[in-house]
C-alpha cells in the first residue's frame, strides 16, 4: 500500500509558478516530479535562443521586476540570482493623481511619428492632473471611457492610451483605469544575464520532464497522472501550474467544478507580442533609449533591456499590441515598423542586423503574454481559480489577486500552493481532515 507521504507531488507546468512550487517543496524534503508540455522550462518568461552579436541577449516574455515585487526579490536573493541596476521609467512626486505624470517626467513619447519634447510632456502631465482632479476615475471604469468623459486633448489621450497598453498589453477599451491610476512608481529591475538564470536555479536538481503534455488527472486519495507519451504517475497531490487556457486541455476525473472552468476560460488574455532587433548604431540607440519610449501606435513601448559596452551594437525590444497586432504574423512588416520608430527616436537612419518576433497572441495555450482580470473582480477570480479541489492545488499568476498577471504573482502563487501541500497555509481545507481520518 502506498502512503500519502511516500508518493511524490506531481506538478504540471515548468513556468515560474510551477518551479517555485517545486523548489519550496524540495526545501521541505518532498519528492516532486514536474511535467512540462513544451521543450523548455520558463513558461511565459523565456530568453531568445538565437545567437546575437557581442553575446547580447533578448527576453521573449516577462522580464520586469517592479520595486513592489517582494517575493521575487526574496527568491532571487535566496538563490543568489543577481539583479541589474534599477531602470527608472517613471518618477512619482507628491501630489500626483496618476502614475502617468511620473512616466511623463522620465520616459520618451512618440505620438504618430512625432517625438514629444520634454516641454510637451510636462504640459500633458499638467493636463492629466487637472483632468484626474475634475473627473475622478470610477472603480471599474474603462480607460477609453475615462479619456472621453474627461475630454482629454489628443496628445493627452495618446499618452493615456500608450501607457494603458504598456501596462496591460490590452487596448484602452479592454482595461480598467486602475492600471494608469495605480501606485506603481515606475522603477524596475531585471535579472543579470536574463530571466533564464532564475529558472535554472529553481530547476537545479528537480526531476523535470519536458515535451510530454498531461492528458488526464485521476483524483482520489492519491492522484494518477497520464501523459501523452503514456507515462502513468502516482502522486500524493497534484499542483496544476499551467495557464488558464491550458486547464481545459486536461481531462480531470472527477471533473473540475463548473465555476472554476467557466472562470478560467472567460479571462481576457493580453493579446500581443514582442519584436526585437539589433542595430549597428549601438551608441546612438543606447543614448536615445536611455529610458522607456512609449507610443500611441501598435508599438506601445520600446526599450533597451541591458545596455552593452560602447562601440557595440544594441538590441531594442518592443511590445506590439492593440488592433494592429496582426503585424506580428508578418515579421518583415513588424521589423520595418520598429526600424521606423528607432530611426525617429535616434534622429537618423539605423541599420538592423538581426531580429526576432515572439507572437504570444498565436500561442494556443497562452493566447497572450499575461492574463490580468479587472481590478474589481480579482479577489473573486483568484479565490475561484486558486482554491484547492480534491488533492489538486492551483498556481499561476492569475490565481494571485494583488499581483495578477506579473512575475510576482507567479512566485506568490507557487509559494502558496507549496504551503497548501505542506499543510502550512493559514487556511485548512476540509479535505485534509477527511484524508487523515480515512488513513
Amino acid at each position: 500500500m502506498q502512503f500519502l507521504e511516500d508518493a511524490p507531488v506531481i506538478i504540471i507546468g515548468a513556468g515560474l509558478a510551477g518551479l517555485t512550487t517545486a523548489w519550496r517543496l524540495r526545501q521541505d524534503g518532498r519528492e516532486v516530479i514536474v511535467l512540462e508540455a513544451a521543450d523548455r522550462i520558463g513558461g511565459r518568461a523565456v530568453q531568445s535562443a538565437r545567437v546575437w552579436d557581442d553575446g547580447q541577449y533578448a527576453e521573449l516574455g516577462g522580464e520586469l521586476i517592479d520595486s513592489a515585487y517582494h517575493a521575487v526579490r526574496a527568491l532571487c536573493a535566496e538563490l543568489d540570482v543577481e539583479l541589474l541596476e534599477p531602470n527608472i521609467y517613471g518618477e512619482r512626486h507628491d501630489g500626483d493623481e496618476s502614475l502617468m505624470e511620473g512616466y511623463l517626467r522620465v520616459a520618451g513619447f512618440v505620438l504618430g511619428d512625432r517625438v514629444l519634447s520634454r516641454t510637451e510632456c510636462d504640459e500633458i502631465g499638467v493636463e492629466l492632473r487637472s483632468a484626474a482632479q475634475a473627473h475622478r476615475p470610477h472603480p471599474g471604469e474603462i480607460v477609453e471611457q475615462w479619456i472621453r468623459r474627461a475630454r482629454l486633448s489628443e496628445p493627452a489621450a495618446g499618452v493615456t492610451r500608450a501607457l494603458a497598453r504598456l501596462l496591460t498589453q490590452l487596448d484602452p477599451w479592454d482595461c480598467d483605469t486602475h492600471f494608469v491610476f495605480g501606485a506603481q512608481d515606475g522603477t524596475f529591475q531585471r535579472i543579470r544575464g536574463g530571466t533564464q538564470g532564475l529558472f535554472l536555479a529553481l530547476a537545479d536538481g528537480v526531476d523535470v520532464r519536458l515535451n510530454d503534455p498531461v492528458v488526464r488527472v485521476e483524483r482520489d486519495r492519491l492522484v494518477r497522472v497520464t501523459t501523452t507519451s503514456g507515462q502513468k504517475l502516482v502522486g500524493s497531490a497534484v499542483v496544476c501550474a499551467v495557464g488558464p487556457y491550458a486547464i481545459s486541455t486536461i481531462g480531470f476525473d472527477p471533473p473540475l467544478s463548473d465555476e472554476r472552468v467557466m472562470t478560467a476560460t472567460s479571462l481576457l488574455p493580453a493579446m500581443g507580442g514582442k519584436v526585437m532587433a539589433q542595430y549597428v548604431e549601438g551608441d546612438l540607440v543606447r543614448e536615445a533609449f536611455g529610458s522607456l519610449v512609449c507610443t500611441d501606435g501598435v508599438i506601445n513601448a520600446a526599450w533597451v533591456t541591458a545596455p552593452s559596452a560602447a562601440g557595440t551594437p544594441e538590441i531594442v525590444t518592443s511590445f506590439f499590441a492593440g488592433t494592429e497586432r496582426g503585424l506580428l504574423a508578418d515579421p518583415e512588416a513588424a521589423y520595418a515598423r520598429l526600424d521606423a520608430l528607432v530611426a525617429d527616436v535616434v534622429g537618423s537612419p539605423v541599420t538592423r542586423v538581426h531580429g526576432e518576433v515572439k507572437n504570444w497572441w498565436a500561442e494556443p495555450l497562452h493566447l497572450g503574454v499575461t492574463v490580468a482580470p479587472a481590478e474589481g473582480t480579482r479577489a473573486e477570480v483568484a479565490g475561484i481559480l486558486g482554491g484547492e479541489e480534491l488533492v489538486t492545488h492551483f498556481a499561476g499568476d492569475y490565481t494571485d489577486a494583488p499581483m495578477s498577471g506579473t512575475l510576482e504573482g507567479a512566485v506568490r502563487s507557487g509559494l502558496r500552493a507549496a504551503n497548501e501541500v505542506l499543510r502550512k497555509s493559514d487556511a485548512v481545507h476540509t479535505d485534509h481532515v477527511t484524508e487523515r481520518l480515512s488513513i
